[in-house]
């Protein structure tokens, strides 16, 4: 009975009427039948919208900034959904640890809804490590520093420096190095063009040591972003990427580039870190000018997963992943090595070396290819308390043509461990090639912080 008065009050309060409320309540018990009638009166109130909604509780942040980030409520028809979906937007800002909204009791003058937003700043400063390990690979180690509100309109500068494959080739002067920062604008320089709308900006030096070429470069992007909604974002700009690459210790070659990137992004999932329904879909494809080649190309890459609770209880989870790749415009010996796809390791096909799957050069280096085809089934049960348990099967495949090409197709299968904490499961997998190459290690072994896809 109480929750049947409780969604006859809900679809009021969804229809737009934020006063309505329940009057009375009668019932009338008919003991010989064993039956109980109930009438309920309720008091609707007027339908209304928005008003302009005020924020406070900010010490550093500007007012003036979370005003205009809020306003996309403004004339909006009263819904629970609608306030929710705005306190979200605030909280997803990175500058708050916690967002409460109330609305007033009352209608103002002009009879619309006023709402407050009661936010509480989190620490501005933030620092963190990541540590990873494959056998093929080698241990990476990735540290960062991360400011939340560097000019008071919640903008995010984030400084992190990566060392990876330590060891693997030699000394310290053959691992892989990356260093720079990235830096993101709700307000887009104080132009507020709109609450929906972000900047953000990369720049970052690398120096890779890989199976497959030898890179130094500098890196920048500047892109903007737009969120449609809570789920769905997109992003478009320039992005630059110039230096020297070969074989690997061959002669390094100059190369610029010069592309413009189209990007989405959709997550449906119940979690960031350990989804257990829904899925995920993101892509980009950028248009692209190789001066030294005097050639221009189109990487495409779309990737999606989905996760099935396949009893309910978040223990047992089947989840699925499917990656699709293709240059187009141009043939594979006119792109760069490192725009053209690999396939093999972990977040690819494990049990395989690192790039280690498709065409290869007289030398029986790796040499890319322009397609890329990409599989992953993964059960992940949870056996006692914190301890989990998976088992998974990868398959890739990389063309030397643009269109799909399986001929060459590859496939790992293994086993691994979770253990799952509050910032994610903590993972050690290992896995066999189950279609043999020549020089392939025999198993990989992978441990990292967070699922696999």
């Amino acid at each position: 009975m109480l929750a049947a008065e409780r969604t006859l009050l809900d679809r009021l309060l969804n229809a737009g009427h934020p006063l309505a409320s329940m009057v009375r309540r009668e019932t009338t018990v008919d003991h010989d039948r064993k039956s109980m009638d109930i009438a309920w009166t309720y008091a609707p109130g007027p339908v209304a919208s928005f008003a302009t909604p005020d924020v406070d509780g900010m010490v550093r942040v500007d007012r003036s900034f979370l005003q205009a980030q809020a306003s996309r409520l403004e004339g909006q028809r009263y819904s629970p959904e609608a306030l929710e979906k705005e306190r979200q937007a605030l909280m997803a800002l990175g500058a708050f640890g916690s967002v409460r909204a109330r609305a007033a009791e009352r209608l103002d003058e002009a009879g619309r809804l006023p709402v407050t937003f009661t936010v509480a700043e989190r620490a501005r400063h933030a620092m963190g490590v990541n540590l990873a390990y494959e056998t093929d690979y080698g241990p990476s180690v990735r540290v960062y520093w991360e400011h939340r509100n560097l000019f008071g309109r919640a903008e995010r500068l984030r400084l992190e420096a990566e060392v990876a494959r330590i060891g693997t080739n030699g000394g310290l002067d053959q691992s892989t190095y990356r260093i720079g920062g990235t830096y993101r604008d709700p307000s887009v320089f104080g132009l507020n063009i709109g609450p929906d709308w972000s900047f953000i900006g990369s720049l970052f030096g690398l120096r890779e040591r890989l199976e497959a070429y030898d890179r130094d470069a500098i890196t920048f992007s500047a892109l903007m972003e737009r969120r449609f909604s809570e789920r769905l974002s997109g992003n478009l700009g320039p992005v630059l990427d110039f230096g020297s690459i070969g074989p690997p210790g061959g002669t390094l070659t100059p190369y610029q580039i010069l592309g413009f990137q189209f990007g989405g992004r959709y997550d449906g999932t119940d979690s960031l870190l350990d989804p257990a329904r829904g899925y995920r879909v993101s892509g980009t494809l950028t248009p692209s000018w190789s001066f030294r080649d005097s050639a221009a190309f189109a990487p495409l890459r779309v990737t999606g997963s989905t996760y099935w609770d396949v009893l309910g209880d978040r223990r047992s989870i089947l989840a699925v992943r499917g990656t699709f790749g293709s240059l187009l415009g141009a043939e594979q010996a006119n792109v760069p090595r490192h725009q053209r796809f690999y396939a093999g390791g972990g977040g690819s096909v494990r049990g395989y070396d690192y790039q280690s799957i498709g065409p290869r050069d007289q030398f029986n280096r790796p040499n890319g290819g322009a397609s890329l085809v990409e599989a992953s089934l993964e059960w992940r049960q949870r056996v006692w308390g914190d301890i989990g348990a998976v088992a998974f099967v990868d398959a890739g495949s990389v063309g030397t043509g643009s269109a799909p090409d399986t001929s060459n197709l590859r496939v790992g299968a293994g086993a691994g461990l979770r253990y799952y904490t509050p910032i994610g499961p903590v993972r050690v997998d290992v896995a066999v090639p189950l279609v043999k190459q020549r020089d392939n290690s025999a198993f990989g072994l992978y441990v990292g912080i967070g699922q696999s896809f």
